[in-house]
């Protein structure tokens, strides 16, 4: 595909993460290295943007450290036993996880985890989503745990969108505390970028497609091994620039690390 000359250019940013993948084509309107003033959103605007790019970098780590075998816990305090504020429950939290820490070293294996705490449901109560490796019995996981009620499950993944539902769920606008928080052990997802390999008429047609439910055989051309699972586009009413977001799932074992190699050497044709 041709690339666009001078002022800006479209850049591809996509994450593979496992058996899912999801990317954005969006323009850059200056050279790379260079600052370009930016214009500051509106609070309520960067509210959703933060939420946003929260659930986007929430549903990559889990993706690319979860899976089949893994569990899905859920934590919440009797009464008596609440935290007195949002501090005192991280501590809580913190020391649950050094219990179940100790429980996996004693069987030889390795806990990962990442979860978030949040206020929920009409009286407000705090409680905690964690999603945490497998390998022990969820009888043991619940046990440790001492403060209330807990519930494991094993990880469903949905054959078009992986852990996403649950991993948005667990992120949602009420958790608070950053957010979330992950081990220090869990792997982190990087993005292969191409630019320069769309033009923006091959932007605004691959919109439209988008726009009108057409585009799944342009993007599983774009982007071989995968389907497409959903778009969106977004037109910015000032710069007149267009903004694509996507999310796919694998058709053939091997096709990430196919598409990562082929992006490698798209990416050294360039430079």
């Amino acid at each position: 595909m041709g690339g666009d000359k001078g002022r800006y250019f479209n850049r591809e940013q996509i994450y593979f993460t496992g058996a899912y993948m999801d990317g954005a084509i969006y323009p850059v309107y200056q050279p790379a290295g260079k600052r370009r003033r930016k214009c500051r959103p509106t609070s309520s605007i960067q509210a959703k943007l933060n939420q946003r790019n929260a659930e986007k970098r929430f549903v990559r780590e889990v993706h690319l450290n979860f899976g089949h075998g893994d569990y899905a816990v859920t934590v919440t305090f009797r009464t008596g036993e609440e935290p007195k504020d949002e501090k005192d429950a991280q501590r809580i939290v913190k020391n649950y996880l050094q219990r179940l820490r100790r429980l996996y070293r004693k069987l030889g294996l390795e806990l990962k985890y990442i979860y978030a705490i949040e206020y929920g449901g009409k009286k407000g109560r705090c409680h905690c989503h964690l999603i945490i490796s497998g390998g022990v019995d969820r009888d043991l996981i619940e046990d440790a745990w001492g403060l209330g009620y807990a519930n494991t499950k094993r990880l469903q993944l949905d054959p078009d969108t992986g852990l996403t539902g649950l991993s948005k769920y667990t992120v949602k606008d009420k958790a608070f505390y950053k957010r979330w928080v992950g081990s220090r052990n869990l792997v982190k997802p990087e993005p292969a970028e191409i630019d320069g390999q769309i033009s923006m008429d091959e932007v605004k047609e691959l919109a439209e497609k988008v726009e009108d439910g057409t585009a799944a055989e342009h993007f599983e051309n774009l982007y071989p091994g995968y389907r497409l699972v959903e778009a969106s586009v977004e037109r910015n009413a000032i710069n007149h620039g267009i903004y694509i977001r996507f999310e796919m799932a694998e058709i053939t074992g091997g096709a990430g690390i196919e598409k990562v190699q082929t992006i490698k050497k798209r990416q050294k044709k360039r430079e």
